[in-house]
């Protein structure tokens, strides 16, 4: 009968492995892969503190990368995109201060104000989006708000009401709006209001003095309670530090509900402005700032917005990776370069990216889902 025996010797591999395996539990339990985790098995919280969403941007790149795109495929079809055209009817000539905006009337830039545009105009430009594959089609105005503007606000209305019968969501950006507004442009047929937080609440006075935190939050309710869907995000580049950036992304994540769209800007400088001597941002940046934003809010759409024009296309499908799920197309936004309709195109065909449906009528997202798929299947013979 033989006896085994074991010797330190021995047992010295198991032990190796074990710390082997311990260490490596300890690099893959980042904050980004359990909250991605909890993302995931609970769905969205709004109850988020700032360390919480500090720990997950703070997450080595490459871990945050790969679980916010986990928790995009589990919240959304991964290679949907949302196509969205922004169209100026009102340009320049804005009261604000905004250090960022070449519409100011307080800057040197070029930019000439324009009364606003003519319905024939606006609706020609929304018929032109939609055939080269925009769903949603978005109207900005350089104003600080809409009051005393009764007539522009009633050809806005109108502007809405027809896009909307075309078969295309409609947005507006038109500054601050007062509680009863919000009710006309939904009865209008109005899917969402885009207003920007731009950044966190401590660092925001350094950008704009002429319109407070708390108003903007205020628009942005007034929004929700007429039943709405809110469009809010930010822009980085602005000499904001990553607590700020954290900020943006916890003030957003802690409304009682989500927007349904967070557009995250990268500054284009424009000569002319306070901000025109800031360094661009890097791609990394973008791809930190999409990623935890799908993370903490993972059912909202999250736009590669302003900026998207200085990134390649293989940094761009970093940031789809990472969970943006919607843009911006068309040559331009507001006064700014965009990536043009063909270039757009050729790089939803390079990654296999798929137009997104509007999501107001099931009967009408079908038929667009319909004629998609022909197009595909047509393109690929």
């Amino acid at each position: 009968m033989h006896v085994l025996r074991f010797t330190r010797a021995h047992l010295r591999p198991s032990i190796s492995l074990l710390q082997s395996s311990s260490s490596f539990s300890s690099y893959s339990s980042s904050a980004a892969a359990v909250e991605a985790e909890r993302a995931i098995r609970d769905g969205p919280r709004n109850d988020w503190t700032r360390p919480e969403i500090k720990s997950i941007y703070d997450s080595p790149l490459l871990d945050l990368l790969f679980h916010g795109a986990q928790v995009h495929r589990h919240a959304h079809n991964f290679r949907e995109v949302q196509q969205c055209t922004l169209l100026s009817v009102k340009t320049g000539g804005c009261s604000e201060d905004c250090s960022y905006c070449p519409q100011s009337s307080r800057y040197s830039t070029g930019v000439k104000a324009q009364r606003l545009m003519n319905k024939d105009a606006v609706l020609q430009a929304a018929q032109k989006a939609k055939e080269a594959g925009s769903t949603r089609f978005c109207m900005g105005a350089a104003w600080r708000d809409t009051v005393g503007r009764k007539t522009n606000f009633n050809q806005i209305l109108e502007y809405v009401k027809e896009i909307r019968d075309m078969g295309m969501e409609v947005c507006c950006t038109l500054g601050m709006l007062e509680k009863q507004q919000a009710i006309e442009l939904k009865k209008a047929g109005l899917t969402a209001y885009n207003h920007n937080l731009d950044t966190s609440r401590e660092y925001y006075p350094n950008i704009i003095t002429t319109r407070s935190y708390d108003e903007r939050l205020e628009t942005l309710q007034f929004v929700r309670e007429a039943g709405i869907n809110v469009c809010s995000g930010g822009i980085i580049g602005l000499g904001e530090a990553e607590e700020d950036r954290v900020g943006l992304l916890h003030t957003l994540a802690t409304l009682p509900t989500h927007p349904e769209s967070v557009p995250i800007n990268a500054l284009l400088a424009v000569k002319g402005t306070p901000l025109e001597d800031q360094k661009p941002v890097e791609i990394w940046e973008m791809v930190r700032m999409i990623a935890t934003a799908r993370i903490v809010m993972p059912k909202a759409m999250v736009r590669l917005s302003a900026g998207r024009v200085r990134f390649s296309v293989p940094e761009q499908a970093l940031c789809f990776l990472a969970g943006a799920n919607s843009i911006f197309t068309g040559d331009k936004l507001l006064t700014t370069p965009n990536n043009d309709f063909n270039a757009d195109q050729q790089m939803f065909k390079l990654l296999g990216l798929i137009p997104k449906a509007p999501s107001f009528d099931e009967d009408e997202a079908k038929i667009f889902e319909a004629e998609n798929r022909e197009q595909a299947v047509s393109g690929s013979g």
